[in-house]
């Protein structure tokens, strides 16, 4: 397969891209999405600018020439697709959160914000009728000149409660260098895109609007379901796709809806989470390793590495090689280590010489410019990245170092596991003491014993849970992420 790049634009905003585009194409599918009640209705270009242009001329009636941070807070469907390409067409700047969120997620969302919590949002009205109403005949306002920050998404909800996080550039320069990004993964625009992530992740969002802005076919089903997917796959083959690699096991339990799945498909991208050895394999064999890519980054895009199924089959276990990104790895007193030593993962990119001062604080900052989020791992001679930890997975047990990650694969090879996070508790002698809370059939859960034994022969004592809690199923974010910040609580005493 020949890869394309991106056609440069010269297009001012991403806006005049669409109005090109419908220009090109006014009946091409722009969006295509699936609601219980009406089943899948797709916008062409030209009606998609026609609803974009119609709720951005009630949102500048709406919102004060002070307003500009819009909330977005909507579900995967074509509404949140025309607020947030509205919002960019007024010239404002869409903060996008959960749907649903509580007071508290919405709270912790917005407790380092720069500003004040927007007033104006698409849920309220008159800006939730402008979504779905009938543009009118008369033409609406022309895109204006996008602001200096793209969008903000939430981050951080795997490990703890989210934190909101900006893009810094305009919509059409951010967009446009994230399209470079996706190329290297496997992406060509022009094609159909099938998005099952929720859209307040930063990787479906990215993927689905720096497609939209390439002149891809959006497909947007409205809930990760076997039978919706199949559904829409049969309608809609998608040429490229990213999922994560929870959704990879879905799908992979199902052969009929991954062989369809995998019928058109051109390339496939995982990213958010780990991705199991077995599973990595699998999809390997049912696409090719040169259409397998996987993407290492971060909500706060502060540097890449990316890599295909042939290069992994090379280097089992690497994320890939730094992509337009310098990465180090660095001691506790911030020295650079040489390849093969483990220690912390920092990068530096064009992203990091522009970072807000708000969110730069929020991050661990190192000598030369260099960024962190948190990650461990290592290099190896030709450069490639492997992961082995994050500093907030590492339980301190009696003074000793034990990592999360090691005793989650150790239990994962237990025929009974199926799925498993652990964490630290509080112990009286040893500070932190391992437990393991894991997911298993009601029929034949594990035992404490059965799991102490399994690792005890293959693990250091230390690493042993010591306890340990079993359930049907793990609690996953909307992004597939096991969320960690809930089993990470004290044992009752």
């Amino acid at each position: 397969m020949t890869t394309e790049t991106p056609s440069r634009t010269v297009a001012s905003s991403v806006g005049r891209r669409l109005l090109d585009l419908a220009g090109r194409d006014p009946s091409g599918p722009a969006v295509t999405t699936r609601s219980r009640t009406h089943g899948w209705q797709t916008l062409t270009r030209s009606q998609l600018c026609a609803q974009v242009r119609h709720a951005a001329g009630v949102l500048r009636t709406t919102a004060g020439p002070d307003e500009q941070r819009v909330v977005i807070d909507l579900p995967n469907g074509p509404g949140f697709v025309v607020a947030v390409l509205a919002t960019w067409w007024a010239g404002r700047v869409p903060v996008v959160i959960p749907p649903g969120a509580t007071g508290e997620e919405r709270a912790a969302l917005f407790q380092d914000a720069p500003h004040a919590v927007p007033a104006v949002s698409f849920s309220d009205e008159p800006l939730r009728t402008a979504l779905s109403e009938p543009p009118p005949r008369s033409q609406g306002p022309e895109p204006v000149a996008e602001a200096a920050e793209a969008w903000h998404l939430p981050s951080g909800g795997s490990t703890g409660l989210p934190r909101l996080v900006p893009a810094v550039g305009s919509p059409l320069t951010v967009l446009s260098s994230q399209q470079l990004l996706l190329s290297a993964v496997g992406w060509t625009p022009g094609g159909v895109q099938m998005v099952v992530g929720p859209l307040f992740h930063a990787a479906p969002f990215i993927s689905a609007f720096g497609g939209l802005a390439a002149g891809d076919h959006i497909v947007l089903p409205d809930r990760f379901a076997p039978a919706v997917l199949a559904a829409g796959i049969e309608r809609f083959p998608p040429h490229w796709c990213q999922l994560t690699p929870h959704q990879m096991q879905l799908i992979a339990a199902d052969p009929k809806l991954a062989a369809l799945l995998c019928r058109e498909l051109r390339a496939l991208m995982h990213t958010a989470a780990p991705c199991p050895e077995d599973v990595k394999r699998d999809w390997i064999a049912r696409v090719g390793g040169d259409r397998l890519h996987e993407m290492y980054g971060a909500t706060q895009m502060i540097g890449v590495a990316v890599c295909n199924g042939t290069q992994w089959l090379h280097r089992p276990g690497t994320v890939g090689r730094p992509f337009m990104t310098q990465v180090r790895i660095l001691d506790r007193n911030g020295r650079r280590l040489p390849p093969g030593q483990q220690g912390e993962v920092v990068m530096r990119s064009a992203v990091t010489r522009r970072l807000p001062a708000a969110m730069a604080a929020r991050m661990r900052r190192h000598a030369g410019g260099f960024y962190g989020v948190g990650d461990l791992g290592y290099l190896d001679a030709d450069g490639y990245l492997f992961l082995t930890d994050r500093l907030d997975d590492v339980i301190i047990v009696g003074g000793a170092n034990v990592s999360a990650r090691e005793v989650e694969n150790t239990l994962r090879g237990h025929p009974k596991v199926r799925d498993v996070v652990v964490t630290g508790r509080p112990h009286a002698v040893l500070g932190q003491a391992v437990h393991a809370t894991v997911a298993c059939d009601p029929a034949q859960p594990v035992t404490l014993r059965e799991a102490r034994d399994h690792c005890g022969g293959l693990l250091a004592a230390h690493k042993v849970p010591v306890t340990l809690e079993v359930l049907h199923e793990l609690a996953r974010s909307r992004s597939g992420k096991v969320e960690r910040f809930r089993y990470a609580k004290p044992m009752e005493q």
